[in-house]
């Protein structure tokens, strides 16, 4: 059961992340990235960010090649939760791709099918 302040932190850290995405982050492929999720685990030491590509359907391979990217902008992105935020240590950082609403646009057109 997640804690209370693992909750608070999770919803602090989506917010900045975002903030330092749009602000910050100048490569275009990361133009339309939402982050949908984070789930922080009970001793804080890592964070799991949830994205989806915002306009775009993404298969499971490009998702992986964003996230090699995403791996490798998560140290900056730490970085600059660091400056901006007062935790004592910042979580460890990893993206992955949210396939829930890829799953939801499946049922959505199996559904449609048996009609």
């Amino acid at each position: 059961m997640a804690s209370n302040r693992s909750e608070k932190i999770a919803d602090l850290l989506k917010r900045e992340v975002s903030l330092i995405l749009n602000k910050d982050v100048k490569d275009p492929r990361f133009q339309n990235l939402n982050i949908t999720a984070v789930k922080v685990t009970d001793d804080i030491g890592i964070a799991y960010l949830y994205y989806t590509i915002i306009g775009k359907s993404i298969k499971k391979n490009e998702s992986m090649i964003e996230e090699r990217l995403l791996k490798k902008l998560s140290g900056m992105i730490r970085s600059k939760l660091s400056k901006s935020i007062e935790i004592r240590r910042v979580p460890k950082i990893i993206f992955k791709f949210d396939e829930s609403i890829e799953y939801s646009k499946n049922i959505e057109q199996l559904l449609e099918t048996l009609k």
